[in-house]
Formats: structure tokens, C-alpha cells, sequence
């Protein structure tokens, strides 16, 4: 496919430097013609007019066969974009095929050491009062595990064959990365400037007396 559209693109060039060609000759044989006219010059005029008019139609031919060209190369773009989003979809599904493949796989292991673990947690139960919570949960995960695993597993089936048929996303999102950590810089305090007005005060300390009275020593 790429190999056509790389010959469909230099046959697109190779057309439209001949029409560049032709439209500059049928500039210079109108030029040519209209001089011929002026100076009275018949044969001039009409061997001018004879090359203007062939100028004319063969740049009538390019710009059809330019069109057509550009009418391929787009079809064959479109061709290469289809395959190459059925060759994603393909790949996608097969991923998640292995992905139910890894889940009914770990989760025949689970279930083998949750039935084991089982069991020596409703040992437990009369010895220990505690494992009663954990024996409960062992018996929850039994019953419960493989009918979601199986749930899961054909979700995922049917999500892989939306994605062939083209109603869901060619690409499986993926779980976002997690957000970079902030770095604070702590900045050093300002200094303390003491306050001009405070300063010329020059507050004195407080004298608290028998009485009570707050009085500033001279």
C-alpha cells in the first residue's frame, strides 16, 4: 500500500510540473499572439494561435489527470488509514484476550488458596474468637470471586469485539501516572525591622503599684 501511494505521488508531481509547464506556454503564446496581431504579422499569428490553442488543450488534459491522481492518492491514503487502525484494533483485542487469559489464570490460582486458607480458618474459629471476621470474608471470597471473575472476563470479550467492529476506542485507556510530587522550598523569613515610631517612643517599663495605678517611671 505504501508502495502505491509513493508512486501515485511522484506520478502527482511529475503531472503537475508539466501543467506548470503548459500554463507558462500558454502565458508566452498569447503573448506571442497578441504581438503577432498587432504588427500585422499573419503567419506569425497563426502558428502563435496554433501553440496556444495545443497549450491550452493539453493543459485541459493535465488538470483532469491531475484530478484523478489526487482522487487515487486520497483513496489510497483512506485504504492505508483503515488498515493500519484494523491492524491497532486487531493488536488491542488480542491484548485484552491475554489479559482474561492472565485474570481466569490468577484467579484459579486465588480461588485454590482461598478454599485452602478456608479451612484453616474455620479451624481457627473455635480456638479464637478474632478469626471468626477472617473465616467469614475466606467464605465471601469463595462464593464471590469466581462469578466476578467470570462477569469481568466477559465484559471484556465483548469490549474487545466492539473495539474490531469499530464501536469502541482502537487503544485500552491506560491508568493515568501518578502526579509529580510538589517540592515546597521553604524561604527564609524577612528580617525584623523595628518600627522608627516605636522606637523614638522609647517606652519605659510599667510600674505596677500597691494601688494599681499603671504609671510610666521618667
Amino acid at each position: 500500500m505504501q508502495r502505491d501511494i509513493d508512486t501515485a505521488s511522484r506520478n502527482r508531481e511529475r503531472v503537475s510540473a508539466q501543467l506548470v509547464e503548459f500554463e507558462q506556454a500558454i502565458t508566452r503564446h498569447a503573448a506571442a499572439a497578441r504581438q503577432a496581431a498587432l504588427t500585422g504579422d499573419d503567419a506569425a499569428l497563426d502558428q502563435a494561435e496554433a501553440a496556444l490553442r495545443a497549450a491550452q488543450d493539453r493543459s485541459t488534459t493535465l488538470k483532469a489527470a491531475l484530478t484523478e491522481v489526487d482522487q487515487q492518492l486520497e483513496a489510497l491514503e483512506r485504504t492505508k488509514t483503515e488498515m493500519e487502525d484494523r491492524k491497532v484494533r486487531a493488536e488491542t483485542a488480542a491484548e485484552i484476550e491475554l489479559l482474561v487469559r492472565k485474570l481466569t489464570e490468577v484467579g484459579a490460582e486465588f480461588n485454590s488458596t482461598a478454599e485452602r486458607l478456608s479451612e484453616y480458618t474455620a479451624r481457627a474459629v473455635p480456638v479464637v474468637f478474632e478469626a471468626l471476621g477472617l473465616d467469614k470474608f475466606m467464605a465471601i471470597c469463595r462464593a464471590e470471586v469466581p462469578s466476578a471473575l467470570e462477569l469481568v472476563s466477559t465484559l471484556l470479550r465483548a469490549h474487545a469485539d466492539a473495539i474490531v467492529c469499530g464501536r469502541a476506542p482502537a487503544t485500552l485507556p491506560r491508568a493515568e501516572e501518578p502526579a509529580p510530587k510538589l517540592q515546597l522550598t521553604a524561604k527564609p523569613a524577612p528580617p525584623v525591622v523595628p518600627d522608627p515610631v516605636l522606637v523614638a517612643a522609647n517606652f519605659q517599663r510599667v510600674d505596677r503599684g500597691p494601688d494599681r495605678v499603671l504609671m510610666v517611671q521618667p
